[in-house]
C-alpha cells in the first residue's frame, strides 16, 4: 500500500497555468470534505426533553452566579413608571429606596426578561422568566451567540439577537429596562418599563416583525443552500490507478486563489450532480467568501465550525427536482471538479 500525501496547487515555482483551477461546483451525496450543508434543513419539531437538552448549555451560562445579577428578597424594587404610590407597601418600598439612595449614586443599566406564561410558552421563555435575573446588554449579546434554538435565526441560522427577537416568532415576552443602584451592600432597582425599541415589544397582529425576518433555508420559495466548498489542510482520501489509497489537501492560500479564479473564469454557475459531468447553468451562485475570523464570520452564525481559509458558498437552486433531492437528503454538500498540479509532500 502506498501511503503518500499530496498537496494540490494551481501554480508551481511562481508559474501560473490558465487551464488549471475549478471548473464545476458539484452537488454531491457525500462531500469529500465531510461537511454537509447545515443551512437548508427542514424545520424539526423537538420534544420537551430534546428542547431541555438543547437549552442546557445556554441556561448553565444564564443562571451561573458569575453571569448576570440575581434579584433577591432584600432588593428594593420601585416601579418608576408610576406617578404615585398605589399602596402602603409601595410607600414603604419608596422610603427604603430613599434611605438607601441618600447621596449621589450612579445607576447601572440592566435588563430583565418579562412577560406572562402560557401553556404553550417556549422552554427558553419559561426558564428566563423563572430565573428572574438582570443582565447587561453585553451579557445578552454574549447569550445571543449561543446556538440553543436550531434554525430559529435569520436565514435559518442557529443563533440570533435575543435582545431583539426574544423567544422567536410570536413571542409574547419582552425585556424590562432597569436602573440598578448599589450602596453599602443594599440594592435599589427602578423599573423603567419595557425597553426601548424592538426589545420592549411583544408580538401582535399589528407588529409581528419576527415573521419578516425569520425564515428557513428549507422554504420552497427560497431554495437556497449554504455550506463550505473547500476546507484548508483537510486530508481527502483518493485512490491511484492501482487502487492504492493516498491523501490530497489544499492550503488556505491555494483555496483563496481557486475561489478567485473560479469567479474570474466565469465558472460560478457551472454545477452538476455527483460529478456526472452533466453541467448546467441553471443554479445561481449568490455568495462566495473566505472565512477570515473563525468566531465572527457569518459561517459561525450559520452553525458551522470551520478553520480560517475555508471557502463558503451559497447557491440558489432553480431546479425543483434537484431541490427535492436536497430536501430528501440525497444531496448533502459541495464538491469541486477541476485540474490541479500534484505536489508530493510525503
Amino acid at each position: 500500500m502506498i501511503n503518500k500525501i499530496v498537496e494540490l496547487v494551481i501554480n508551481f515555482e511562481d508559474l501560473e497555468f490558465d487551464d488549471l483551477g475549478i471548473e464545476i461546483m458539484s452537488l454531491v451525496d457525500r462531500p469529500a470534505i465531510d461537511v454537509n450543508w447545515m443551512a437548508f434543513q427542514e424545520e424539526v419539531e423537538y420534544s420537551k426533553e430534546e428542547e431541555d437538552k438543547i437549552l442546557e448549555g445556554f441556561l448553565k451560562l444564564a443562571s451561573s452566579d458569575e453571569y448576570g445579577q440575581r434579584i433577591t428578597e432584600d432588593s428594593v424594587i420601585i416601579d418608576g413608571t408610576k406617578d404615585k404610590f398605589a399602596s402602603v407597601s409601595e410607600i414603604a418600598q419608596g422610603i427604603r429606596a430613599l434611605d438607601i439612595l441618600e447621596g449621589d449614586q450612579p445607576a447601572r443599566k440592566m435588563y430583565r426578561y418579562r412577560g406572562g406564561m402560557q401553556a404553550n410558552s417556549r422552554n427558553f421563555c419559561t426558564a428566563m422568566v423563572a430565573l428572574n435575573k438582570m443582565y447587561t446588554i453585553e451579557e445578552i449579546n454574549t447569550m445571543s451567540r449561543i446556538p440553543f434554538q436550531a434554525g430559529m435565526g435569520e436565514g435559518g441560522s442557529n443563533t440570533y439577537d435575543i435582545f431583539k427577537y426574544k423567544g422567536g416568532v410570536n413571542c409574547g415576552h419582552y425585556w424590562e429596562d432597569l436602573s440598578v443602584f448599589d450602596r453599602s451592600g443594599r440594592e435599589v432597582i427602578i423599573s423603567n418599563g419595557p425597553a426601548a425599541g424592538d426589545a420592549g415589544e411583544v408580538a401582535k397582529r399589528a407588529n409581528n416583525y419576527w415573521r419578516a425576518n425569520f425564515w428557513k433555508f428549507s422554504a420552497d420559495d427560497q431554495m437556497i443552500i449554504t455550506g463550505p466548498a473547500m476546507i484548508p489542510n483537510q486530508m481527502i482520501p483518493r485512490k491511484d490507478d492501482k487502487g492504492n489509497v493516498f491523501h490530497v489537501y489544499f492550503s488556505k492560500e491555494t483555496i483563496k486563489l481557486l475561489a478567485k479564479k473560479f469567479l474570474q473564469d466565469n465558472n460560478a454557475h457551472n454545477t452538476d450532480i455527483n460529478h456526472n459531468n452533466n453541467v448546467v447553468n441553471e443554479n445561481t451562485l449568490l455568495e462566495s467568501w473566505i472565512v477570515e475570523d473563525t468566531e465572527m464570520d457569518k459561517a459561525k452564525a450559520l452553525g458551522f465550525t470551520l478553520p480560517e481559509g475555508s471557502w463558503m458558498t451559497s447557491y440558489k437552486i432553480n431546479n425543483i427536482d434537484t431541490w427535492n433531492d436536497i430536501k430528501e437528503g440525497k444531496l448533502n454538500g459541495f464538491s469541486v471538479t477541476g485540474q490541479f498540479i500534484e505536489k508530493l509532500q510525503s
